[in-house]
């Protein structure tokens, strides 16, 4: 199962992550699981996997703010109480860019058209920095570029830096 990110404002902060309405699913599916398989009698060994697991959804966290007002930009990826990522300043961030992969080629340089790459194949938000270092901040199937495509530009607005 993939779940896309969302885009949101947060006062100056852009916020890209996961969207709150999955977390709040995910917190009542495994309320849902844990009341059920506790009034049903003691719970066996695979109902408490399926909660725990159920539990470990509502807890995971992916999310990447772009400040360009206080000038912070980071990611935290993780369970909430354990999430950690890259910080580097705005100022730092050499241009945003969408970037295509193609399953199952060795050469990414000459791509056929996005309706004629093969099932599986990716485009990918990255900001890369002055420094030569890049962030993959998400990754969608081909066919849902427009979306990507339109968060990546307000990224890049925010930023004051450039979309390629």
């Amino acid at each position: 199962m993939q779940i896309h990110l969302s885009l949101r404002r947060s006062g100056t902060a852009l916020i890209y992550g996961i969207p709150l309405w999955y977390r709040i699913a995910a917190s009542v599916i495994a309320l849902t699981l844990a009341v059920s398989s506790s009034i049903s009698g003691a719970p066996s060994l695979g109902a408490l996997v399926v909660v725990a697991v159920a539990a470990a959804a509502a807890l995971y966290q992916e999310r990447w703010s772009f400040d360009a007002a206080s000038g912070e930009c980071s990611g935290r990826v993780g369970f909430v109480f354990a999430a950690r990522g890259p910080s580097f300043k705005a100022d730092e961030v050499a241009r945003v860019r969408l970037d295509t992969f193609a399953k199952g080629r060795l050469d990414q340089n000459d791509l056929p058209p996005d309706d004629k790459l093969p099932h599986g194949s990716q485009t990918r938000l990255i900001v890369d920095l002055k420094d030569g270092e890049s962030y993959m901040i998400d990754s969608v199937p081909v066919k849902r570029r427009s979306g990507l495509e339109l968060s990546a530009r307000a990224i890049a607005e925010a930023l004051g830096t450039r979309l390629e």
